[in-house]
């Protein structure tokens, strides 16, 4: 018998707020990239002339910063209805993939502030006159890539964050199974940048994207097998855009 999936219970709302996301995501690169930077790779180049275009593109980078912000608060919300969507499959793996998400998110959060501080040593805006401005651009160029660093590292534990999604996905019944593939091969790939030389050759970014774009389009298209849903526990009382 065909399986009946629907938009009801937490998985509307679980795609709805992966798009936003989708979005600022973008609009915090395009901003960046405006500004002579970007927000998921290393910055490198010349200290004095990336300095000299986020100076002229003060407000492309604040804009991108502020994205960058709005996109932590949308992916936190986003495991929180991950965790509510997922909970029927194995309430115990949820709420480790929940707790793995939270201390992803702190390490991105806080590298946002070297982020911060190179801008304001790039536009003056933080002096410090014992330094020479090569010596200020030296530590503008350090403070990006410190950021980089932490972005690297909250990546990988979006590693098994990802393959304890793609177990739940797989054993809830209420996704099909294939789903779990493209997810777990995501968290496989976050766990490549523990050895830089195998992440150099894996399409991480590429595979990432597509597994999460997958999965959004079905929560947002198809959703869940409501009744196998509800016969694992999930209830749809408060639940969002029911």
């Amino acid at each position: 018998m065909t399986k009946q999936y629907a938009n009801a219970s937490w998985a509307r709302p679980t795609g709805v707020v992966w798009l936003l996301f989708f979005v600022a995501s973008g609009l915090s690169e395009v901003f960046f990239r405006m500004a002579g930077i970007s927000g998921i790779s290393v910055v490198s180049g010349d200290g004095a002339s990336i300095a000299s275009t986020l100076s002229t593109h003060q407000d492309a980078f604040r804009a991108g910063f502020a994205f960058s912000l709005i996109l932590i608060v949308l992916y936190a919300g986003l495991m929180a209805l991950f965790y509510r969507l997922l909970r029927p499959a194995n309430a115990t793996l949820a709420l480790a993939a929940l707790v793995l998400s939270v201390i992803a998110l702190t390490v991105q959060t806080f590298g946002a502030v070297p982020q911060a501080a190179a801008f304001s040593l790039a536009t003056g805006t933080l002096s410090l006159q014992a330094f020479s401005d090569s010596q200020t651009y030296g530590l503008m160029l350090f403070l990006f890539r410190l950021y980089s660093q932490a972005y690297t590292v909250a990546l990988i534990f979006w590693g098994p964050f990802w393959l304890l999604i793609a177990y739940l996905v797989y054993r809830s019944t209420f996704f099909p199974s294939w789903l779990a593939v493209p997810l777990a091969l995501e968290g496989l790939g976050a766990l490549t940048l523990l050895w830089p030389p195998l992440a150099a050759i894996f399409p991480f970014a590429i595979v990432g994207g597509i597994a999460e774009l997958v999965f959004m389009v079905w929560l947002l298209v198809r959703g869940v097998d409501e009744q196998r849903w509800q016969e694992r526990g999930g209830d749809t009382r408060g639940a969002l855009f029911a």
